[in-house]
């Protein structure tokens, strides 16, 4: 029974460096970002955000909520840019989402520029969304996304912030038929 507790974290270790290892390929770095592997068995709100996520694929920019008064710019790692669609994403897959504040006018409305689109102010949160594998198991069964976990933060990217993983969860729930993804067809449409 102790070998087999060795074993475990042994087996782990060399998952994350591996994983590692296939970032450093992609990027073409030497140095490891561990803040850019979804290692497997990680949970809610275990994600860091990575420092060079904007230099990621775009999964998709300038979403309009002019109802919630956000712009949203997404990312998407090359784990999950290399992803073909129809498939769902695979473990390793990691998105950074940007939540932007508007423009205001005077009267707290948003401004809208003369394309009836909004224009980001300042940085008001940062959504991670990050596949795990056997994160499912370790959720509460109606909240299950599959292997997805969340992790929200401040605009520093450092002080948790936002709605708890559990808002995440149950916002994405209805997405199943498109792996728990919202606008999955709209990527790929544009990608």
């Amino acid at each position: 029974m102790k070998r087999r507790n060795v074993i475990l974290p042994i087996a782990l270790v060399s998952m994350v460096v591996s994983a590692c290892n296939t970032v450093d390929r992609i990027r073409g770095t030497s140095e490891p970002d561990m803040t850019a592997v979804v290692a497997p068995g990680l949970q809610d709100g275990q994600l860091a955000v990575p420092a060079d996520y904007r230099s990621w694929p775009v999964f998709l920019t300038d979403i309009q909520k002019t109802d919630a008064k956000q712009i949203r710019d997404i990312y998407i790692n090359e784990v999950g840019h290399a992803t073909d669609q129809g498939d769902d994403f695979p473990a390793g897959t990691l998105s950074v989402m940007e939540i932007w504040k508007p423009v205001m006018n005077a009267d707290g409305t948003p401004e809208i520029d003369a394309n009836g689109k909004m224009s980001k102010d300042e940085l008001s949160l940062v959504f991670l969304m990050g596949k795990s594998e056997g994160a499912e198991e370790l959720v509460d069964p109606a909240l299950r996304n599959g292997d997805w976990i969340y992790a929200g933060y401040q605009a520093d990217g450092v002080t948790p912030g936002g709605p708890d993983a559990s808002a995440c969860r149950s916002c994405h729930l209805p997405e199943a038929g498109n792996d728990f993804v919202f606008r999955y067809d709209e990527y790929f449409a544009k990608r």
